[in-house]
């Protein structure tokens, strides 16, 4: 996903943050934050040089976004069914047959608060990721 704003400020060495106007693709996202009425800033790798106050165009690797997404989303319903359904197994191998959906709960909510460390885990990870970073592509217009 390419996007074009405005280099805001220099966060240390390479990393910028790149100001945009809020545009329909931001309702689903959340990989930028709020800098302004109608304006999202994003973190940015400046490898070409880019100044202050240049309009530049941004590259967001949408693979990684659309994998992140699946993280947040998906991986919490798929450890809530996954754990009901092993409590529910557990509950029947144990002689509990009459019980086993009730016993299937509080395995889906111990499985569901592990995919919360897990989600954890990997946003902290992909974080350090410097393929899964906005970067700078190309400068389009100098402010002087």
């Amino acid at each position: 996903m390419k996007e074009q704003g405005i280099l805001t400020r220099v966060i240390s060495g390479k990393l910028v943050e790149v100001a945009f106007s809020k545009s329909s693709a931001c309702a689903g996202c959340d990989a930028c934050r709020e800098v302004g009425q109608n304006m999202v800033g994003v973190e940015a790798l400046n490898e070409i040089g880019a100044k202050l106050q240049e309009i530049v165009e941004v590259e967001i690797p949408t693979g990684e976004v659309i994998k992140g997404s699946m993280v947040v989303y998906l991986l919490p319903v798929f450890f809530l069914i996954g754990g009901y359904l092993i409590g529910a197994a557990v509950a029947r191998l144990a002689g509990f047959e009459e019980r086993a959906e009730m016993l299937g709960v509080p395995f889906a909510m111990i499985f569901l608060m592990i995919s919360f460390f897990v989600v954890r885990w990997y946003d902290k990870n992909i974080a350090q990721k410097e393929a899964c970073r906005a970067r700078i592509i190309r400068v389009i217009d100098k402010p002087y």
